[in-house]
């Protein structure tokens, strides 16, 4: 009977001692894990077999600077909501549709942690970059043009110069749209509450949507800024919020959120005082998330499609990295406003 050969924990089992163990060439074992159409099904299936016995982990990096799939890069947020989930699903689907390998590095709404996950990525040698925000740091996009990096840039299409393409909906525009009508239905002391805007393009432009839409419609007062809080992006943010700007004036009669989850904090709270939402306040949200629909009350908000811009962009940066130069610079995603019974 035969039995799994004892694992030596003290050792790490690599390309050589696989060769070893299966009476083949290093290469033999290097063309099993990478073409293995390549190798004789007997000896493939022996090799298999070993590195199932010892537990050998292959070096992915390796094999993929070695390989033909094309790296295409991504800086992912700290904080991974559904919106940004979305888009990176698109992304994935796209990568994967044309073999491509999406790589994601981690990084930050400040510039120093931007900077360096921009570095990071770009020491694997991507065919191209998605960045998932407007470029803060000038070290940056200084390295991003001196490598000629193909670059596209999932960002608030309002106010500054790309590095190379963007991809994106007007978040002034959603903002204007959503505080606009919340005015048209008769609502005249609209709050507004957002993720904290630092470092934060997109959020920095909805708040400045919302103050002129208060403007433009004539219902901005002096002082109006103790309407407007900032809180983290949790549901008991959205609770804090709604209960916070209430108590700093009672006659607030909507609140727009710049998410979602704070919007859906905001009803549970509003549920826990015995707030009749519309009648006594009316809550409006940001991004559609599954949930939206089927709370209750139904939620009213902005709903952007997150996975086709996501999937756009990758289509935008692959026709970049083939060669095209004759590309608009800047892609617009439409949004809608979707009105439900909170509202």
């Amino acid at each position: 009977m035969g039995t799994k050969r004892k694992r030596n924990r003290d050792s790490v089992p690599d390309m050589r001692s696989i060769a070893r163990l299966s009476g083949v060439a290093p290469m033999t074992v290097s063309r099993a894990l990478s073409n293995p159409d390549l190798v004789a099904p007997d000896t493939r299936a022996r090799i298999m077999k070993v590195i199932d016995d010892v537990g050998f982990v292959p070096d992915q990096r390796a094999s993929s600077l070695r390989g033909t799939r094309t790296i295409i890069g991504t800086v992912v947020p700290p904080l991974i909501n559904s919106g940004i989930a979305e888009q990176v699903q698109g992304m994935s689907d796209a990568c994967l549709e044309r073999d491509m390998q999406l790589l994601l590095v981690q990084g930050d709404f400040s510039a120093e942690a931007e900077e360096q996950a921009i570095r990071t990525l770009v020491g694997w040698r991507p065919a191209g970059l998605i960045l998932q925000a407007f470029v803060q740091s000038e070290e940056a996009r200084m390295l991003l043009r001196s490598r000629k990096v193909p670059v596209v840039e999932i960002s608030e299409i309002r106010g500054h110069e790309a590095i190379d393409l963007t991809v994106g909906v007007s978040n002034f525009d959603t903002a204007y749209a959503m505080t606009s009508r919340l005015i048209d239905i008769g609502y005249k002391r609209i709050g507004f509450v957002s993720t904290p805007t630092h470092g934060n393009d997109r959020l920095q432009q909805r708040r400045i949507g919302y103050r002129a839409a208060l403007t433009d419609r004539g219902v901005h007062s002096q002082g109006a800024e103790r309407w407007e809080i900032e809180m983290p992006i949790t549901t008991r943010g959205g609770s804090e919020a709604v209960s916070i700007l209430r108590n700093r004036d009672p006659s607030i009669d909507a609140v727009f959120f710049s998410s979602d989850t704070l919007a859906i904090g905001a009803i549970q709270e509003c549920h826990r005082r015995g707030w009749k939402i519309p009648d006594d306040l009316a809550i409006a949200g940001y991004g559609d998330t599954e949930l939206a629909a089927s709370l209750y009350p139904s939620l009213t908000t902005v709903r952007v499609p997150r996975y086709q811009m996501g999937r756009k962009a990758v289509e935008h940066l692959t026709r970049r990295i083939a060669g095209e130069r004759n590309l608009s610079p800047c892609i617009t995603i439409n949004f809608d406003i979707v009105e439900r019974e909170s509202t």
